[in-house]
């Protein structure tokens, strides 16, 4: 990578301490820049490089990056995303996540790269941004207002309503640990309890827009690069923008592979009344895309009458259909954009929210919890009703939803009497609506190790796309395995060659900037790393190929496990929750189970070039990705 002019960056980070009410502008520092790209990756290591071991997630010393990438708020396609990072109070490792909007691109267009949050203010306050004037205000008169609320008051407060807003709700306020930042209303940079980073530090938004230019080195290639990719686009956007994310869940359902019933099963008879096009038939308005996305899997909807009327708002994706609606087998899609709406606007992860929603009414069937912790409710599946009342509950910390809202994890340890057992979480991350029997082996060790912030279905990317769907994502080429011929092989079809070279490979949406969902299809309509190859490096002018994309990838996802292994994490903690390892009960894929964790965990580590005993990367691997200060924090003499 050549040295020179910065191209594709604004070059500016802003450190914000709320305990002092100080703010500094520093510069992006370019040797982390050519080590770590951007995004999660240079946040990675601030936090591993600022951070002391075992920091409480919700004390002052914790710190919330913003982070956005080199793409970020340019032509290429889908680079709308913002990317927080923390130590997280869900699960106490490292702590992502991402949200669309337009909120990444409006702080590269004030003219910064991150924003570093420290520290906690005396009072409630929000960060108001516009090119080099940056204030950090009262917002004593919005806290305890919904999402919904305090942005509208807050773009009317600033006179801009074209600025973009990352806001809490009370559930941040209340530090539920699975809390969101929600970002211009509806968008949800929902896992892993950011909201409550947020709400620790009495920071109730930042509010942000700028008119500065980004740079690019090479303006035609690029241009040509990124047009390029959006034509390449039109089979995602035909596919994925008719029904959005919603749109597969029959035909997921008849192949077995829908979770429900708290993972009891993958498949639910009742299903045709929660599906994507149910929601377009009935509740759509219009369809959303973010910032540069040609796809538009957004969802503009509401519920105009009736006991769950709903105002309109950006809603409901798959994961809170399955989770909110399918795993407690409700039977009407109203109750369920009611939940959506809830959740966005109170501000708490809906996939977390659903996963310990199920979970209470199996402990409630199994009498561990009763009337007297539900103020009377009975919960019951497919009762509607309970649910929202129950989902008021953990907004409101109130009764059971007090201890609900410490998540799935921390609740089956208070009940005791076996209810870990069905508990289905991974490292105190809820599990996704994506099953590890009825989808994707893949996922089995995705859940198990494959995400550093835990049980995620997306993060680092989708690796079910290989044995389930065989797709193979343009990285033949670099390596990756032809998918085996039935999804439910475990071991060897090279299976850890696979997940690490597609968890490296997605990974590179955090860095760059950009959304995963463009990413996972064939080669000739995604965005392939050969696209994204082109893209970056006619905008840096750095020479980007991409072998040294997945080399970058490969050390941000590295430090990342190495930040986990700093808090305690190995490879006892490497593990499925005991649900996902029976027998699926009912439907299409009926007894299907995971039976060798541990070979296919065997697999992986080797291919990652981690220690199979510890789970810890290697020194040697650290040393061949130039993390040797990490190896002697990891590998002490």
């Amino acid at each position: 990578m050549a040295s020179g002019k910065l191209y594709g960056y604004s070059g500016k980070v802003l450190r914000i301490d709320l305990g002092k009410g100080k703010v500094v502008k520093e510069d992006t520092r370019v040797d982390l820049l050519k080590l770590y790209l951007g995004g999660t990756g240079y946040a990675a290591r601030i936090l591993w490089d600022e951070l002391k071991k075992s920091v409480d997630p919700l004390s002052p010393e914790n710190k919330l990056i913003v982070t956005t990438g080199p793409l970020t708020g340019t032509l290429a396609p889908s680079s709308g995303s913002v990317e927080f990072c923390f130590k997280s109070p869900l699960t106490g490792i490292f702590g992502q996540t991402r949200a669309g909007g337009k909120f990444g691109p409006k702080l590269k267009f004030a003219g910064y790269d991150f924003i570093i949050v420290e520290g906690v203010a005396d009072n409630p306050v929000y960060i108001n941004i516009f090119d080099d004037d940056v204030e950090i205000k009262d917002a004593s008169h919005i806290w305890g207002k919904t999402v919904h609320e305090a942005t509208e008051i807050l773009l009317e407060e600033t006179g801009n309503l074209d600025a973009s807003v990352a806001c809490i709700g009370p559930g941040g306020e209340k530090l539920i640990r699975f809390a969101n930042i929600m970002v211009d209303f509806d968008r949800a940079a929902g896992r892993c309890g950011g909201g409550a980073v947020m709400g620790s530090k009495r920071l109730k938004a930042i509010v942000v827009d700028g008119d500065r230019p980004i740079e690019i080195a090479k303006p035609e290639e690029f241009y040509d690069a990124a047009m390029e990719a959006i034509n390449a686009l039109s089979k995602v956007r035909e596919e994925l923008g008719l029904y959005g994310t919603a749109g597969g869940i029959s035909s997921m359902n008849e192949e077995g592979r829908l979770p429900a019933k708290n993972f009891q099963t993958c498949y639910y008879e009742e299903v045709e009344k929660l599906s994507g096009e149910e929601l377009s038939r009935k509740y759509l308005i219009k369809r959303r895309a973010c910032f540069s996305c040609p796809v538009g899997c957004g969802r503009y909807v509401w519920v105009p009458s009736g006991k769950y009327m709903t105002p309109p708002h950006e809603g409901a994706e798959y994961e809170t259909v399955d989770m909110i609606g399918i795993q407690s087998l409700m039977k009407s899609m109203e109750p369920l954009l009611r939940a959506d709406y809830l959740c966005n606007t109170y501000g708490i992860d809906s996939i977390s929210a659903g996963n310990v929603i199920a979970f209470a009414i199996e402990a409630f069937e199994k009498g561990l919890i009763t009337e007297q912790d539900t103020d009377g409710i009975k919960l019951r599946w497919g009762d509607a009703e309970a649910c929202l009342a129950l989902l008021q509950m953990i907004i409101e910390r109130r009764g059971i939803g007090d201890l609900l809202a410490e998540g799935v994890r921390r609740t089956a340890e208070k009940l005791g009497k076996n209810a870990e057992d069905f508990a289905c979480h991974g490292k105190g991350l809820e599990v996704p609506a994506h099953d590890t029997r009825g989808t994707s082996k893949s996922f089995a060790i995705q859940y198990a190790i494959g995400n550093p912030r835990g049980a995620c279905h997306i993060e680092p990317a989708w690796s079910g796309m290989w044995d389930s769907v065989r797709v193979t994502l343009g990285l033949r080429d670099f390596g990756l395995p032809w998918p085996p011929p039935d999804r439910f092989e475990e071991t060897g079809v090279k299976r850890g060659e696979a997940c690490r070279l597609i968890w490296l490979f997605g990974e590179l949406a955090s860095l760059l900037g950009i959304c995963r969902l463009p990413m996972q299809a064939e080669e000739d309509s995604n965005l392939n790393i050969r696209r994204l190859s082109v893209l970056v490096s006619a905008l840096t002018g750095w020479d980007l190929d991409p072998k040294t994309l997945l080399t970058i990838s490969d050390r941000v996802y590295t430090l990342k496990r190495c930040f986990n292994v700093r808090e305690g994490i190995s490879r006892k903690d490497d593990k499925l929750p005991k649900r996902l390892m029976e027998p699926l009960k009912t439907g299409p894929t009926k007894g299907q189970k995971v039976e060798n964790l541990d070979a296919m965990l065997d697999e992986v580590y080797e291919a990652l070039g981690w220690d199979k005993a510890t789970g810890k990367p290697t020194k040697e691997k650290l040393k061949e990705l130039g993390l040797d200060d990490v190896a002697e924090v990891i590998w002490p003499q």
